[in-house]
């Protein structure tokens, strides 16, 4: 957990909170019912990368993480984004993270794609792959 932590704070950039696109992270999905607050979407049919943010749209230290998502689009889809960026934003998924600039300031859905990556790279399924993401980032993770 403590690893965790360090993690996203190393993750996070300093100025990031004064940035005008900047986002909370547990702000107004306080909230919200926690049943709805933490379901994982179903994978969309046929989606795929293509609205991906390229290297050349994102910050370079988020770049690799950028990339790694572009590799995975269907199980990125099928994951809740635990920055709550759902019920603040409308996203719908961590896969739509990727789709703008927001994961290139949030160490949450960097962390969560870098780990949803190698999890999915060892060849464990979605449903294993939301366990072990609720797991590190869900409430009481």
């Amino acid at each position: 957990m403590l690893m965790a932590a360090a993690l996203l704070c190393a993750l996070v950039p300093a100025g990031a909170g004064a940035q005008e696109h900047a986002h909370h992270h547990g702000g107004s999905a306080a909230g919200a019912p926690a049943a709805q607050k933490h379901r994982h979407p179903a994978p969309r049919q046929g989606i795929t990368a293509e609205r991906v943010l390229p290297p050349e749209r994102v910050p370079e230290r988020a770049r690799e993480v950028y990339a790694m998502a572009a590799q995975i689009p269907r199980v990125l889809d099928g994951i809740y984004c635990h920055c709550d960026c759902h019920a603040r934003d409308g996203l719908r998924s961590l896969l739509e993270c990727f789709e703008n600039e927001m994961a290139g300031t949030c160490g949450i859905c960097q962390a969560q794609a870098r780990l949803v990556h190698e999890l999915h790279e060892a060849g464990k399924r979605l449903n294993q792959i939301r366990k072990a993401v609720d797991a590190e980032y869900g409430p009481g993770g």
